[in-house]
């Protein structure tokens, strides 16, 4: 067997400065470039002192709006303490002291959306900043991504990107307003402000972006954002929704001279087509050097290299040179199935006339609308392992060189691809459902609201759901460590995962805590939201390798209810990341509340725990309390910081 390495110079820094002091920062969504939700720079919180003795609530710290972004931690940032920086729906950017609690500053960007035409469930009541920013530490520089409407109409709306000073909000250039053509020749265009269309007498916009996964960097200067739509049917024309990445070159945004303030954009559907959002569930592209990697949704459905809907793509960043316009290479994709049935010839395998292959349901029906990115994509450092988790449960590993465009499951690193969530049954129960993917679509009893829309339904455990929105990693050295995931209606399960060609993950152990207990069929949203921490491994020069004696697995979870039609109660909860117990069981350290009572409020239903320099930040919401100030009638949502430490 042979291991893909990669270069490793950049990180040996990193882990060379990690042996050199105990604090670290988080500046971007889950924790680094690689997406693995891992902190391996925490000196203090160890599974000695988290536990319900030594380790609780310290304060909390409330918002007049609604929060759907990862908290960032900047460490000696404010005078010496940490600085945390949360962004809000109503456009403000806000630096908080982390150990006196205090405002350090406010900002507000612009002018915030009234979003009523925005959240069919009526939970989000304004849109500003809805993507986790970024800081990046070479240019001690904030990126925030804001919606704003234009000339105070509602309906006319453009995304704004902002350099800022993340010491003080204070803006470091001007702002740049997103908007432009795609690139690579399927003719989409952004839709800005100024994309609008007559009809029954009124003026409107054509559809909007949505902008849910957090922001990027790559290596080689490149701001990177990745948006789908707020519709997802084949409407026409320019009022098709599409899937887009956007790029820019971030000597620009700080307005040096000599380099085009131009997005590179690239659209993942042709003009004529429709869908392949990136949502993510809030996570960030993948990015190392210049490549980077995005796992789409549902869209239109062919066997074509231009239509990259459920598939993950693989693109390269060309930035500015002499003042041109950057440019996104596509360079690589894997579309792992087709939604909407199709003829014969528009099947991925032309030998094959199984529902992956030719589509899983009519249009209009759950199984056309079973993302293959419901989660963030992982790339395992020091390897070519690239994790996907996925509606269905599954996990897919693919060969970051060779992501194997319609090849089946044949370039896969592991095959069969892995049914994570739930069963974990052997190689031949996990070929049958990775083939038969309606199988885990489940069942409504007749009269649920529910019921006509899972068409087919399957057999999936307790006829529930089983969606994955996040994965974290411990990882023991380059050749591979400890996969963690929580999907929806089911409990915290950790698989061992080889960096190896060909070894298969195998289970290793599961939590005893349920999610969502009690919700009748389909079940409840989203399951678990992870993080994993722990000092440096001591064992191993990789910089990336976790001490297995100190590695805690963290998780925000929807102990009872549904975090996306309704309002979850949540339960923060802590596990020794590497002991197993008697009937391969986690072992549980410490939780809010107790079997009948979360402890902790209403989640915050795509926004994991941040453990940093001995503290562990959650969101969760407030609902109709009487500082919290909606427009238009809505139903008035804020949100609320908590912080956990040592007591």
């Amino acid at each position: 067997m042979k291991r893909f390495a990669l270069s490793l110079a950049g990180a040996v820094l990193s882990g060379m400065f990690a042996t050199q002091t105990a604090a670290v920062s988080i500046t971007q969504r889950a924790g680094n470039n690689f997406r693995t939700a891992a902190n391996n720079r925490e000196f203090l919180l160890n599974k000695d002192n988290v536990n319900p003795d030594r380790f609780g609530l310290l304060r909390t710290y409330d918002f007049n709006a609604k929060v759907e972004t990862q908290p960032l931690v900047l460490e000696n940032a404010a005078n010496g303490d940490d600085l945390i920086i949360v962004t809000t729906m109503k456009n403000e950017v806000i630096g908080i002291n982390a150990r006196t609690n205090a405002t350090l500053y406010n900002v507000k960007l612009g002018l915030e959306i009234s979003s009523q035409d925005m959240d069919m469930w009526k939970h989000t009541p304004t849109w500003g900043i809805s993507a986790t920013p970024i800081v990046d530490p070479a240019s001690n520089t904030l990126y925030v991504a804001s919606w704003q409407k234009k000339n105070n109409d509602n309906r006319f709306r453009d995304y704004w990107i902002y350099a800022l000073n993340p010491a003080d909000g204070s803006q470091k250039a001007a702002p740049v307003r997103i908007f432009g053509r795609s690139q690579e020749g399927n003719g989409c265009w952004f839709n800005d402000a100024g994309a609008v269309y007559r009809e029954n007498n009124q003026t409107n916009q054509y559809v909007y972006p949505k902008l849910r996964a957090g922001l990027a960097l790559t290596a080689n200067n490149g701001l990177v954002l990745a948006f789908a739509a707020n519709d997802e049917k084949l409407l026409g024309g320019r009022k098709n929704p599409h899937g887009f990445v956007v790029v820019y070159d971030t000597r620009a945004l700080l307005g040096q001279p000599g380099f085009s303030k131009e997005a590179a954009i690239f659209c993942a559907t042709a003009f004529n087509s429709w869908g392949a959002g990136i949502w993510h569930a809030g996570g960030a592209p993948v990015t190392e050097d210049d490549m980077i990697y995005v796992a789409t949704s549902n869209g239109t459905s062919n066997n074509g290299d231009v239509d990259l809907a459920e598939s993950m793509i693989k693109l390269r960043f060309k930035p500015s040179i002499g003042g041109a316009r950057p440019l996104l290479e596509k360079v690589d994709y894997y579309k792992a199935f087709l939604d909407e049935r199709v003829a014969p010839k528009d099947c991925l395998w032309q030998d094959n006339n199984a529902e992956v292959s030719c589509g899983r349901a009519g249009a209009g029906a759950a199984g056309a609308d079973w993302d293959f990115g419901a989660a963030g994509p992982m790339l395992v450092p020091g390897s070519s392992l690239l994790l996907q988790g996925t509606k269905d449960g599954i996990i897919y590993s693919l060969d970051k060189f060779n992501l194997g465009k319609n090849d089946r499951f044949n370039q896969l690193l592991s095959k069969p691809p892995l049914v994570a969530t739930y069963y974990g049954g052997g190689i031949a129960e996990n070929w049958d459902r990775a083939q038969h993917l309606n199988r885990s679509l489940p069942c409504p009893a007749a009269g649920h609201s529910d019921h006509g829309w899972f068409v087919p339904c399957g057999d999936p455990e307790n006829n529930k759901m089983h969606h994955i929105h996040a994965l974290a990693l411990a990882q023991r050295d380059q050749s591979g460590g400890i996969v963690y995931v929580w999907g929806e209606n089911s409990r915290l399960k950790a698989y061992n995962f080889s960096t190896l060609d060909g070894k298969l993950p195998s289970f290793r152990a599961e939590a005893d805590d349920l999610a969502s207990v009690g919700v009748a069929s389909p079940g409840g949203m989203p399951g678990g939201l992870l993080m994993v921490s722990g000092k440096p491994s001591a064992g191993s020069a990789f910089p990336h390798a976790l001490d297995f004696g100190s590695a805690l697995v963290w998780a925000v979870f929807s102990k009872f209810g549904d975090a996306n039609k309704e309002f979850a109660e949540g339960q923060l909860i802590a596990y020794d990341a590497t002991a197993i117990m008697p009937g391969n069981k986690l072992k549980r350290l410490f939780r809010t509340g107790d079997d009948n009572n979360g402890g902790l409020g209403k989640m915050s239903r795509m926004i994991p725990p941040v453990v940093a320099n001995g503290r562990v930040y959650v969101l969760i919401y407030r609902i109709g309390t009487s500082d919290c100030t909606a427009p238009d009638n809505l139903l008035p949502v804020c949100s609320q910081l908590k912080v956990f430490g040592l007591l």
